[in-house]
């Protein structure tokens, strides 16, 4: 893209939602697909977190049937700002009606009713039990001393959208999958080969990562090879935003052999975000 890449100060919760969630963009149509098919892996009942949520609740609405906690989690208030108005249904939150829609579908229920839209919404909104800040360039993303460890750790179009860079990019999906418990369930969605994204008149940056490096990612984490689920889906739609296509990945972290740990990872770099284009 030939505009120059903005820092994440320029980020603009109102701009994004109005460019990619006035309506259900070809990407999201595969990504919800995706995130109903591989939620249904989990145990009822599991303790969740979406790291990166941004100024969205759609990711949420497939997993709030299993989980009896959801916590959310974002470097910018201001996106988790948008989370509460929506969780406290205050006058101006965006409206999620039509994506909870298609998520319904997705699960089997071919007409949902308007009732059965309410529905999904309200448990989700009982689901979501803590909103807090996150940063993924800290091994410890939540904070040092946060010790909680997730049934299922969901991160969308998170830490590619935060970096130019592949390394970086590693170092904090690395330092996100920390969340992870023993046998937890990690969903992953990325821009595939994208070098920067449009937001409105801005662009923010992308690590150009595809299938290959998410492939060895999982390796590296320690993830079981018989548990990775990787999938590519074309949206040409997307050209004029900067992207092409998008990868869809999810992976069984193993039972048993250690989790790198903090004090273990390599130094972190000093990008300013790793907490955008949910």
């Amino acid at each position: 893209m030939s505009a120059p890449v903005s820092s994440f100060a320029d980020w603009s919760a109102e701009a994004y939602l109005a460019d990619y969630y006035s309506r259900i963009e070809p990407e999201e149509l595969c990504t919800l697909r995706f995130l109903v098919e591989q939620f249904r892996k989990l145990p009822r009942n599991c303790l969740a977190l979406e790291f990166g949520i941004g100024p969205t609740l759609h990711h949420v609405l497939p997993l709030s049937p299993y989980a009896s906690e959801i916590h959310v989690a974002d470097l910018l208030p201001s996106n988790l700002e948008a989370v509460r108005k929506w969780q406290e249904r205050e006058c101006g939150a965006h409206d999620w009606a039509e994506f909870t829609r298609r998520v319904l579908i997705y699960e089997g229920n071919l007409l949902p009713t308007e009732s059965d839209v309410h529905a999904r919404e309200e448990l989700t909104r009982s689901r979501i039990t803590q909103r807090l800040l996150g940063d993924a360039h800290r091994p410890q993303p939540l904070g040092p001393g946060y010790e909680r460890r997730y049934d299922c750790v969901l991160s969308c179009y998170c830490a590619d959208s935060a970096t130019a860079d592949k390394l970086e990019w590693s170092r904090l999906m690395r330092n996100i999958t920390y969340l992870l418990a023993p046998g937890g369930l990690l969903v992953v969605a990325a821009l595939r080969r994208c070098s920067a994204y449009r937001v409105g008149e801005k662009c923010f940056p992308s690590a150009g990562i595809d299938e290959h490096d998410m492939g060895r990612l999982f390796e590296r984490l320690y993830f079981r090879s018989s548990g990775v689920t990787l999938r590519v889906e074309q949206v040409p739609e997307q050209r004029a935003s900067g992207f092409e296509s998008v990868l869809l990945a999810s992976g069984l972290s193993r039972l048993e052999g250690p989790p790198v740990k903090s004090g273990q990872r390599s130094a972190q770099t000093g990008s300013p975000s790793a907490v955008q284009r949910q």
